[in-house]
């Protein structure tokens, strides 16, 4: 029989319970923290779900691009159920100093890099006569990035190379996102964590879990399921609300990022939709909350 390392058992708990930084406390799934106690992107499942529901450590954006509705920390009115949308801000041109066949680590003089900040992310580099690298990326310091497998070629000063961090670096609520209205960018996961561990709302710069898969109640925009038979694809709207298609062959929002697909859920008088669907099941009422199947990151 197999024995297993001591660090193969670090590396199962921590896809289970989440890498939790040394000499930190425990942070509840449903609670924010000033303090981070996780490494960012470090996955949590709760394996006692039917469903095996998984959330992502993550920071809320301290930055505001272009203003919005929610205002520069945009968090405390939208504790439950918004999409949260990806901050990846690319590093620019990286200046290579030693990038060499078969290293894991490439050092750079420009530009400074803010320590791990892309972690989890991704290097691409391309160079005339040699292999186009892309590799993730483990840790950086201010100027040497850890990769997590072997260089491909040899790069110099004249490479074209670039940083992109990881996804859950840092989320932003729609309004706060890169692009207009979050309408470019990607949901990664949802805002579930209504108070942090003093009791008061999530605010900017707080460190958090959000949901990624599994069961999860969405904050709707527009119409209920139940109203046309058939509509179970949930779609991310660009105000960080979820929204189903109006009706099979309506090609709207098949551009949209599809995030999972609608759960049963109740329609008038305690009826069940998934027992009588279509139409006549239940009421296309408009601002309700959907109860999704996420299916954005296992």
């Amino acid at each position: 029989m197999r024995r297993y390392t001591r660090e193969e058992f670090s590396q199962v708990f921590d896809s289970i319970l989440g890498e939790r930084l040394p000499g930190v406390p425990e942070q509840d799934i449903y609670r924010a923290s000033a303090v981070q106690k996780y490494k960012r992107g470090s996955r949590r499942a709760m394996p006692s779900s039917i469903d095996h529901r998984a959330w992502r450590y993550s920071q809320l954006g301290t930055i505001n691009p272009i203003g919005g509705a929610y205002g520069p920390t945009g968090y405390g009115g939208v504790s439950g159920g918004m999409g949260l949308f990806a901050n990846a801000i690319a590093s620019g041109a990286l200046t290579i100093v030693t990038a060499t066949i078969g290293a894991r680590t490439v050092t750079i003089s420009a530009p400074t890099l803010v320590v791990d900040a892309y972690a989890g992310g991704l290097l691409t580099m391309f160079e005339a006569g040699q292999p186009i690298a892309m590799l993730g990326i483990i840790s950086n310091t201010a100027t040497v990035i850890t990769l997590d497998g072997l260089l491909p070629g040899t790069y110099t000063a004249a490479a074209t190379a670039q940083l992109v961090p990881g996804p859950y670096h840092e989320v932003v609520a729609a309004g706060l996102s890169r692009s207009a209205g979050g309408a470019f960018d990607p949901c990664v996961g949802i805002l579930n964590s209504p108070l942090d561990e003093g009791g008061n709302e999530p605010t900017a710069g707080d460190y958090l879990w959000i949901q990624t898969w599994g069961l999860c109640n969405t904050w709707a925009s527009g119409s209920y399921q139940g109203g046309l038979g058939g509509e179970r694809d949930v779609y991310m709207m660009g105000d960080g609300a979820a929204q189903i298609n109006l009706a099979l062959a309506d090609a709207t929002r098949l551009g949209y990022q599809r995030i999972g697909f609608l759960y049963s859920c109740t329609g008038p008088v305690g009826e069940n939709v998934a027992e009588h669907p279509g139409g006549t099941g239940g009421v296309d009422t408009t601002i309700m909350n959907h109860l999704v199947f996420l299916q954005i990151a296992p």
